[in-house]
């Protein structure tokens, strides 16, 4: 889905305008985690999906890997269940805020992040030095999160630029001759 530009709902190709569902912490490590989203299928994932319709105030504690290896070396688990990721994940702790932003098609690049002291390494669509069309708030964070807000702040000035832009404010003033 991901390198193909394929849709991560109903796996077709991706339009000229997509969308991307990331949390704040997507935002600051520069890399959107989920594939791009045809518009509709972004409206559809915000309904059906348990946390971006805020119905869950934490992650799943489990995580949403139910396949396990057992402890035998010459069994057959080892082909269809994925080896043990030790690397920390969302598993248990309260949701963050979630955005839908909207870019370009051809803005549409997958990048990795190293890992860091912020997460471990990530694979998706970079996000740095990437013009949001439109970037607009899904959800907010649980009651318990230590989640910041940096995107409100952006969300708003995107919807502003488009404002002014809508008004003609955004052109430069006449100059008298």
């Amino acid at each position: 889905m991901l390198h193909h530009k394929r849709c991560q709902v109903c796996g077709e190709g991706l339009d000229d305008t997509l969308v991307l569902m990331i949390r704040p912490a997507d935002y600051l490590r520069g890399v959107a985690v989920e594939p791009g989203l045809h518009p509709e299928c972004a409206w559809y994932s915000r309904r059906a999906c348990v946390m971006l319709a805020g119905q869950v105030d934490r992650y799943n504690p489990v995580g949403n890997n139910p396949l396990n290896r057992c402890g035998d070396p010459l069994c057959r688990c080892r082909y269809w269940a994925p080896a043990e990721n030790t690397a920390p994940g969302r598993e248990g702790k309260p949701a963050e805020a979630w955005y839908v932003a909207w870019i370009r098609r051809g803005d549409y690049e997958v990048f990795t992040v190293p890992a860091d002291e912020s997460g471990p390494e990530a694979t998706g669509i970079a996000l740095r030095g990437v013009p949001f069309l439109r970037l607009r708030k899904v959800r907010d964070p649980a009651p318990n999160s230590d989640d910041s807000h940096p995107m409100d702040l952006l969300a708003a000035v995107i919807a502003a630029r488009k404002l002014w832009e809508t008004l003609g404010l955004d052109d430069e003033p006449a100059t008298p001759e």
